[in-house]
């Protein structure tokens, strides 16, 4: 597929200060003033906490109970960086993580999850200097010392069939699917090179064509956006140049149902294929919305 029938989005997963932000600011003079260190007597947090290895799953719970640790202290870190700010953190809070296993195969368990936190951050001037972290809707591969993680903030969107669909929000008036690929590792320097070549189709009831595609997973997330805005039944055929073959009856009752924006072509960490809608819950499924409608 050509270069031009992609498009790259980049969601921003933190809020720092007042929010998120792609603006790189004003040039600093080489030689800035050194912003002033805390006082010893205020608590800082600068340490890193260490991620686990999944090198004791053997079912579902000690699966979930791994992820449910990773995505605490993943967030932890995160907040501990503070995207840039200079300033350490005096306070740092971490809810707890919300985890569902998705699907099942011999070689490990697919997950999905969301974790918040947020944290303070030292201000000489005494002014709050706050921060937040929502890493939602990330997948999981785990397996025996094998993790996969794919958050849904990063993703190649291939340009939308429906062009114009005359209704106000343009994001969920029609169909999408995505494309996960949880064998590949991402190569971000070379993002049309390597993965998998997945050709997609998909019909509706007498046959016609709706959607006739090849897909290159490079990365290892791919948005369909604006499929179809028609209610009805569909077959959605799955296949890959590694000779992965699968079909599915895709049901689409509306935009209020998880299979109208949740249905999933996975490629497993083993290479095969299959199609699952990935909405366990509303804590950790995958979003009604996403920007590639935004940037189309």
């Amino acid at each position: 597929m050509k270069r031009r029938d992609f498009l790259a989005a980049v969601a921003c997963g933190t809020g720092v200060l007042a929010g998120c932000s792609t603006n790189s600011g004003p040039v600093r003079d080489p030689s800035p003033t050194p912003e002033p260190t805390p006082p010893p007597g205020v608590n800082t947090l600068t340490e890193e906490k260490p991620l686990p290895t999944p090198d004791a799953v053997s079912d579902e719970t000690a699966a979930r109970s791994f992820v449910e640790t990773h995505e605490r202290r993943y967030v932890y870190n995160e907040l501990v960086d503070g995207f840039g700010t200079t300033q350490p953190a005096t306070d740092i809070t971490v809810e707890s993580t919300d985890a569902a296993v998705v699907y099942t195969t011999d070689e490990g368990y697919y997950l999905l999850s969301t974790c918040r936190g947020s944290a303070q951050y030292y201000d000489p001037d005494g002014s709050p200097r706050g921060a937040g972290r929502n890493a939602a809707s990330v997948a999981h591969f785990v397996g025996s010392d094998i993790h996969r993680r794919i958050p849904f903030n990063a993703y190649r969107c291939a340009e939308p069939i429906v062009t114009d669909s005359g209704e106000g929000d343009e994001d969920r008036s029609s169909a999408r699917f995505q494309i996960y690929d949880f064998e590949t590792p991402p190569n971000y320097d070379q993002p049309d090179q390597g993965g998998h070549e997945v050709t997609v189709r998909v019909s509706d009831a007498i046959g016609e064509v709706v959607l006739d595609r090849d897909y290159q997973t490079s990365l290892p997330l791919t948005v369909q956006p604006k499929v179809t805005p028609t209610t009805g039944e569909y077959s959605l055929s799955v296949s890959t140049t590694d000779g992965g073959q699968v079909q599915h009856d895709w049901s689409l009752s509306g935009a209020i149902d998880p299979t109208w924006w949740a249905l999933t072509v996975l490629i497993t960490h083993s290479g095969d294929v299959t199609v699952q809608t990935l909405y366990p819950n509303e804590m950790v499924g995958l979003p009604s919305t996403s920007l590639c409608t935004r940037m189309g």
